[in-house]
C-alpha cells in the first residue's frame, strides 16, 4: 500500500504545472515539502484561502526556512484572510497578526535582497492591524531605517514623527528624544531631496510641520541640545543642515549658533547661492558691514540670481557704499542696478542724488554749490520714477535747494537761471542747469 501511495503522489506532482518546482530553490526540496507546496498553491491561485490555509501550514512546517520567498508572501495573504474571519475573537486575532508579522521577519532574514520592501510593508500592515501601538510601530520603522538607510520610504519617516509626537504628548518621550529623531529623519530627507526625490520634498514639509506642532522646538531646547554636538563636530554639514532647519523653523535665526552653522555650510560649498544669501542677511542683521558687503557682492556675482534680484541687491550694496562714504562706488553701483532692471530706477536715482549732495566740491560760489543742482536733478527723477519715495525725495530737494547760489552770486560770475552748466566734482561729471535762490 505504501508503494501505491507514493506512486500516486508522484503522479499528482507530475501533473501539477508549477515550473519552479523543477528548478530554483525547490529543486532539492524534500518530497513532503514539494507535495505540500503543490497542494496549497493550487488553491491559492484560485484565491481559495480557506482550503489553502491548512495545506500552507503543512508546507511551512515541511519546507526548510528560506527555501522559497513565496511561502512567506502567500502566508501573509492567508493570515490576512484568517484575521478578517476572526474579528470577534480578540485573542486569536492577535495571534494571527503576530504570525503575519513573523512572515515579514522571515522574509527580511532569509531574503536580504527584498528586505527593504518587506520591512516597509510590514510597517504599513502594522498600521492597519495594530495602529494604536506607537512603540511597536516605531520599532518596526527603526528596523526599516536600519535596512534601507537614506533610501527609506519618506512616508515612514513622517509616520514615525507623528508617533513620536504622540508619545511626547503622553510624556513617554523626552524633548531631547524628539529632537534627536527629527534630526535623523530631516537629514535623511535632505539627502533624498538632493537626489531629486519628489516624494521626499513633500515629506520634508510634513515632517517639519509635525515637529513644530510637537511644541519642543523652542530656541532654548534646540540651542541647549545641539551646541555641544556642533562644538564637537563644527565641520559636520549634515549636523549643520539639521541645526539650520531647526532654528529656522523655530524662528531662532538671531542666535549665534545659527550664524555658525550657516558659515559651516558656506565653507563646505562657497558657490551655493542660498548659503551666500543667508550669510549676507545674517551679517547685515548683526551690523557687520564688511562681511555683509562681501556676501552681497558674491550673491550678485552668482549665476543663480536673475537681473531683477541682482538689481535689488545692487541698490542695497549702493546704500552700504553711501553709508561708508565711498561715493564713487555708490553712484556707480546704483547706475548698474538701473541697467539690470528699470524698476529700481527710482531708488537708484535717489542714491545718486544723495551722492551728489554729499560730494565735496571746491572752487568759487558757483563751483562749490553746483553739485546741488545735479543732486536735485536726480531727486526729481527719483520722485517721478517711484511715487513711494516721493516724500523722501522732496525732503532732500527742499534741503538742497536752500544751498543754491543767490541771484547776486550767479550774476557776479555771469550766470543766469536756466543756463547750461557742466559740473566736475569728486571725480564725477554731470550736465545740469543754473538755478538760484530768489
Amino acid at each position: 500500500m505504501k508503494q501505491i501511495r507514493n506512486l500516486l503522489i508522484t503522479v499528482i506532482l507530475a501533473t501539477i504545472s508549477i515550473p519552479a518546482f523543477s528548478q530554483g530553490s525547490l529543486a532539492n526540496a524534500s518530497e513532503e515539502c514539494l507535495r505540500s507546496v503543490a497542494f496549497y498553491n493550487d488553491y491559492f491561485k484560485q484565491n481559495n484561502y480557506k482550503e489553502a490555509a491548512p495545506l500552507w501550514r503543512e508546507a511551512f512546517r515541511e519546507c526548510p526556512p528560506g527555501i522559497r520567498q513565496s511561502i512567506y508572501r502567500h502566508g501573509i495573504s492567508i493570515f490576512k484572510y484568517l484575521i478578517r474571519n476572526n474579528e470577534d475573537n480578540a485573542e486569536l486575532k492577535k495571534s494571527l497578526i503576530d504570525s503575519m508579522l513573523l512572515m515579514y521577519d522571515l522574509r527580511i532574514e532569509h531574503f536580504p535582497k527584498y528586505a527593504s520592501s518587506a520591512a516597509t510593508f510590514k510597517v504599513y500592515d502594522m498600521l492597519d492591524y495594530m495602529g494604536d501601538n506607537d512603540k511597536e510601530i516605531l520599532k518596526a520603522i527603526d528596523r526599516a531605517i536600519e535596512i534601507s538607510g537614506d533610501d527609506t520610504d519618506p512616508s515612514l519617516l513622517v509616520i514615525a514623527m507623528q508617533r513620536i509626537g504622540d508619545l511626547y504628548s503622553k510624556k513617554e518621550l523626552s524633548a531631547e528624544e524628539v529632537m534627536e529623531a527629527y534630526g535623523i529623519y530631516s537629514s535623511m530627507l535632505d539627502h533624498q531631496i538632493a537626489s531629486n526625490n519628489l516624494d521626499a520634498t513633500k515629506a520634508k514639509t510634513d515632517l517639519d510641520n509635525l515637529f513644530v506642532s510637537c511644541g519642543v522646538a523652542n530656541c532654548e531646547n534646540i540651542v541647549r541640545l545641539f551646541t555641544p554636538r556642533f562644538d564637537a563636530n563644527p565641520k559636520d554639514t549634515d549636523l549643520a543642515n539639521t541645526i539650520v532647519s531647526l532654528l529656522s523653523n523655530a524662528g531662532c535665526t538671531t542666535d549665534p549658533l545659527f550664524l555658525r552653522t550657516v558659515e559651516t555650510l558656506y565653507d563646505s560649498d562657497p558657490t551655493n547661492y542660498v548659503y551666500i544669501k543667508n550669510l549676507y542677511l545674517l551679517y547685515a542683521a548683526k551690523g557687520d558691514q564688511d562681511k555683509a558687503i562681501k556676501m552681497l557682492e558674491e550673491a550678485i556675482a552668482s549665476e543663480d540670481s536673475g537681473d531683477p534680484e541682482d538689481a535689488n541687491m545692487l541698490i542695497t550694496l549702493a546704500n552700504y557704499y553711501l553709508q561708508l562714504e565711498d561715493l564713487s562706488k555708490a553712484a556707480q553701483t546704483a547706475k548698474e542696478a538701473m541697467s539690470k532692471d528699470a524698476a529700481v530706477s527710482g531708488r537708484a536715482n535717489l542714491i545718486i542724488g544723495l551722492v551728489w549732495g554729499s560730494v565735496k566740491c571746491s572752487g568759487n560760489e558757483i563751483e562749490a554749490r553746483a553739485k546741488y543742482w545735479v543732486a536735485v536733478d536726480y531727486l526729481v527723477r527719483a520722485r517721478s520714477a517711484d511715487p513711494t519715495i516721493a516724500d523722501e525725495a522732496n525732503r532732500y530737494i527742499n534741503s538742497y535747494t536752500q544751498y543754491f547760489p543767490t541771484q547776486e552770486d550767479a550774476f557776479m560770475y555771469n550766470f543766469i537761471d536756466g543756463a547750461a552748466y557742466s559740473v566736475n566734482c569728486g571725480g564725477m561729471r554731470a550736465n545740469t542747469t543754473v538755478r538760484t535762490r530768489k
